[in-house]
């Protein structure tokens, strides 16, 4: 479940953290408010494709970072415990963070070990499953609803 995003210089937001507590959680706001841009920082922690143009207006750098917690042996909790990433003072825990300069070059972090992007995106798959606002016209087109 992830239970906190943390946005820092990225798009128009300079500074951001959202809680979130158990059960569902629905984030409203006007058109222009910020929902899409927090939840494209939230795709950027599951790995999604990242670009220069995606950092805050004079800042050098956007990093990003979502909290989740697991139950154990979900198939998070596995991933994480394979490949020897599991944070030994909350096992429990999983925090994923990334960070973009302004060369357009990134930087993956789970539980703050360094990790290739591909990683983190397998990772991802595990924890959340994102969709976007157009998402269900998609099931429209015969080639991917068949």
């Amino acid at each position: 479940m992830l239970t906190q995003l943390t946005i820092n210089n990225f798009a128009i937001v300079r500074h951001l953290i959202l809680e979130l507590n158990e059960g569902m959680s629905v984030i409203t706001g006007e058109t222009g408010a910020g929902k899409s841009i927090a939840i494209d920082a939230l795709g950027l922690c599951l790995g999604y494709r990242s670009e220069s143009g995606m950092i805050r207006n004079g800042s050098d750098k956007a990093d990003i970072s979502a909290t989740f917690t697991m139950q154990p042996h979900s198939p998070a909790y596995l991933w994480l415990q394979e490949h020897e990433l599991l944070d030994e003072d909350n096992p429990q825990e999983c925090i994923l963070r990334r960070m973009i300069n302004i060369d357009g070059r990134s930087k993956a972090f789970v539980n703050n070990r360094s990790l290739p992007v591909s990683q983190l995106r397998e990772l991802g798959q595990y924890l959340i499953h994102l969709n976007g606002q157009h998402a269900p016209q998609l099931l429209l087109k015969k080639r991917i609803s068949t």
